[in-house]
Order: structure tokens, then C-alpha cells, then sequence
């Protein structure tokens, strides 16, 4: 029986022999990517001290790895984990992804490169890989290294297909999720809160101090301003242009980049509707840019106006093509407005409402008027609809028409009667 074909790029057993002069040669065969198999050898260079001949093999090894090194961008088993992020950049850019995600990928490639960077592609094993993931998980967070693996597997993704490896090695990382306390409920407001919300944005006379970060009250920061100087949550909230801002969020549930993203143009006031056409995100070098596009496909749609929403955008003064622009007139930055909705929740005691509450809120009441999830989900411009029921349903509520419809069933149906333990088998004929 014929013996069997190396493997393409593999090698042979390494043998050493001694040379009449003292110096040794490592030698064995290999079988190059061309299908060719051929005997490869280095000797150990003049003047080197080689007591055993593990000079010769060090060179030998890596005169083999070099052989193996992929020729005209190819990838193979010897190509380093960098070089693979390197392929994979190519085609997220080839993909047409966002800046400020291509943003996000490089900050953490970075760390991929600097952790298993110079690994080759057959070293980074699931056992490393796993390491390593757990790693960033207790440095950065469990959401860090989640996204990490999303990378990797993407990466890796690449070596299956052009056959340096045969399967993905993230593929079977263990879950990151098992590390993570229980997940929080979905929380939001209901029908009188998102209300009386509304109108303590424009009404309420509560103080709205500065709210200082966690950074700046680990410097020792504070604020500055004087008890006659602060002003009520309606006055920073008219002074700071936010009281429009909520009421959009209020009645659209649009994403913040979504909202801030919207021009005049991309509203029909007569129709009552507002179509969303991209968002505005912050890019590094590039400051703050208007995108057309939105998360996913599903996140371009027109939405409907409620009347509260109309009345509020038709007494606006349009003074330049945004809606909600900054106060010199450009693109309004997310961070600055999140910012500022810290300052005034903190105010009106809702420091659990962020501006992606109302996004839930808005979810929750589609769904507390009977419509459909995938209604919501086309409203919130969800890609998928388990996306909307699983996230941005509110849960945990009382929910008294459960009680009323027993109520109904068991109590309508006279099975007992009210105020006794008497079942009705066993009540006396009133004969």
C-alpha cells in the first residue's frame, strides 16, 4: 500500500546529521503548495556553536515557515492573525460599513493584534482564543469582548474559506453570556408617565443643577453655580432647545442618531408623517457628519405624526435645513444631548429613563393597544421582529385585565356564589 501524500504544506519528521567538520545539517521533506513534494535543508552556519544540531533545525524551521508563507496576499495556516484582520478590514470596507463602525472595529483590532496579533492562523486555537476572550471580558466588559468575538469570527471566517483552517475556532468559545449577571428587565414609562413627563419638560418649576459625570467626580469637580443661578427644569430645557427634542421621542421612538438626523424636508406636515433617512454620528477627524443611512435596512421607513407632535413641529422656526440643529446652526451632537437629558432627569428623580427608554415606551404602548409586534418592529425599524418582543417590551407589569377576564369566566359563569363557599352541586332547591 502506497504511503500517503503530505499534506499540502506540511512536512516531514526532521532528521540531523553531523558533518565531517563538525557542524550539522537538519533536513526532511516537504511537500510545497504546488503539490511537489521536496527535501529541504539547512546546515549549521560557520563560526555558531551546535553542540546537537538544534541550531540546524532552528534554521531549518524557519526556512519552512517562510516556504509556507502565503505568496500574492493569499492566506494560509502560517499567515499571522494581523494580517488576517488585515484581509477581513478589506472587505468591511468593501461591505460599505459606516465610518463610526469601521471606528469601532480598528479600536478593538487593536487589541486583537496587540493580544494574539503575531500567532499564526493555526496557533490561535479555540483554547487560546477562548483565553484570550475571557481576558478582554474581565479587563473591558462582557459587551467588549462579545463584540471582540463578533470580529474573530468574521476573521477566522476568512481562513475556513480560503482553507487554511477547516473549521472556526470562535465557533466554539465558550458563551460569554454565562458571565453576566441576569439580564435587566426592559423598563418603561407608561401612558401617565410619558404625560406628566411631557409637561414637566415646559411647566416644572424643580430646580436642574449641573450634574457632574463619574469622571469629573473622581477629579473632585464641582459645580460652580450659586442656588440663585439655577435654573427650573423648564427654563434649561426652553434654554438648551430639549423640550422639542423629547416630544419627538415621545411620539416617533426614533433612535437618537435617527432624531437628530432629520430635515426638514423629510417631514410632510399636511400627511402627518416623518421619514427617516439617516443619522447623525461623530467620526473621528471628521467631527460630526450626517450619514444616509441607518442602523439597517429596516431603518429607513416613514412614520406617522401623532397631532402633538405636528402642533409642536409646526410652531418651530426653521432656521436651517435640521430640524433640531445645534445652537450655531449645525449638526447637533448625540453626546451633548445625552448629556443634557442626564441634567434634567436627574432634576425630575427618572435617572432610569435614558433617551432609549422612550423608544421601549413607545414599543410597549403599540403593544398595549392590541397591534401587532411586527407593527412595532416596522415602527421602531427592527431588521428582526423577536428583536422588538424579546428587548423593547416592557415586562414585569400588573396587568388587571388578566384578573377582569377571570373574573369574567369563573365568576360570570355563577360556578359559586358571591360571599359563601357553597358550590353550586351542592346548593338546596329553593322548592
Amino acid at each position: 500500500m502506497a504511503r500517503p501524500s503530505l499534506p499540502l504544506g506540511a512536512h516531514g519528521k526532521i532528521a540531523r546529521t553531523q558533518l565531517p567538520d563538525g557542524r550539522w545539517r537538519a533536513s526532511c521533506r516537504i511537500r510545497d503548495m504546488d503539490g511537489v513534494t521536496r527535501k529541504v535543508y539547512r546546515e549549521t552556519p560557520a563560526g555558531q556553536r551546535d553542540r546537537t544540531g538544534a541550531v540546524a533545525e532552528r534554521y531549518l524551521l524557519e526556512a519552512l515557515l517562510e516556504r509556507g508563507l502565503p505568496q500574492d496576499g493569499e492566506i494560509s495556516a502560517a499567515t499571522k492573525v494581523e494580517v488576517l484582520w488585515t484581509e477581513y478590514r478589506k472587505q468591511l470596507v468593501d461591505g460599505d460599513r459606516s465610518p463610526a463602525t469601521m471606528e469601532d472595529y480598528d479600536r478593538l483590532a487593536s487589541r486583537i493584534c496587540a493580544g494574539i496579533g503575531q500567532q499564526s492562523i493555526r496557533e490561535a486555537s479555540t483554547q487560546q482564543l477562548d483565553r484570550f476572550l475571557r481576558e478582554m471580558a474581565d479587563r473591558h466588559g462582557v459587551p467588549t469582548a462579545r463584540k471582540t468575538r463578533g470580529i474573530l469570527s468574521g476573521m477566522f471566517k476568512i481562513a475556513v474559506r480560503y482553507g487554511a483552517l477547516t473549521t472556526n475556532p470562535v465557533r466554539e468559545v465558550s458563551d460569554l453570556a454565562s458571565r453576566r449577571t441576569a439580564r435587566k428587565r426592559s423598563k418603561s414609562m407608561d401612558a401617565a408617565a410619558l404625560a406628566q413627563l411631557l409637561h414637566d419638560v415646559r411647566h416644572s418649576t424643580a430646580p436642574c443643577p449641573v450634574v457632574l459625570s463619574d469622571w469629573q467626580k473622581k477629579k473632585g469637580l464641582r459645580t460652580t453655580s450659586k442656588p440663585g443661578q439655577i435654573p427650573t427644569v423648564a427654563q434649561y430645557c426652553d434654554g438648551a432647545d430639549l423640550a422639542d427634542v423629547i416630544t419627538m421621542f415621545a411620539a416617533t421612538g426614533c433612535r437618537i442618531s435617527e432624531l437628530l438626523g432629520i430635515r426638514w424636508k423629510d417631514l410632510d406636515l399636511e400627511a402627518r408623517s416623518v421619514t427617516i433617512s439617516g443619522k447623525v454620528i461623530r467620526v473621528r477627524r471628521a467631527g460630526i457628519i450626517r450619514e444616509s443611512t441607518t442602523k439597517s435596512a429596516a431603518g429607513m421607513r416613514t412614520l406617522p405624526l401623532p397631532g402633538f407632535a405636528v402642533e409642536m413641529l409646526d410652531a418651530r422656526e426653521r432656521r436651517a435645513d435640521m430640524v433640531f440643529p445645534s445652537a450655531v446652526d449645525t449638526y447637533r451632537d448625540p453626546d451633548t444631548v445625552s448629556r443634557q437629558w442626564r441634567q434634567v432627569r436627574a432634576a425630575l428623580g427618572l435617572e432610569w429613563v435614558t433617551t432609549h427608554t422612550f423608544r421601549k415606551t413607545v414599543a410597549t404602548l403599540i403593544d398595549e393597544e392590541g397591534l401587532s409586534a411586527r407593527v412595532a418592529a416596522d415602527h421602531l425599524g427592527h431588521a428582526q421582529v423577536s428583536m422588538t418582543t424579546d428587548v423593547y417590551f416592557g415586562r414585569g407589569r400588573t396587568h388587571s385585565v388578566v384578573a377582569d377576564a377571570l373574573d369574567a369566566v369563573v365568576g360570570g359563569s355563577n360556578r359559586y356564589v358571591s360571599g359563601t363557599s357553597e358550590h353550586p352541586q351542592t346548593k338546596k332547591d329553593p322548592r
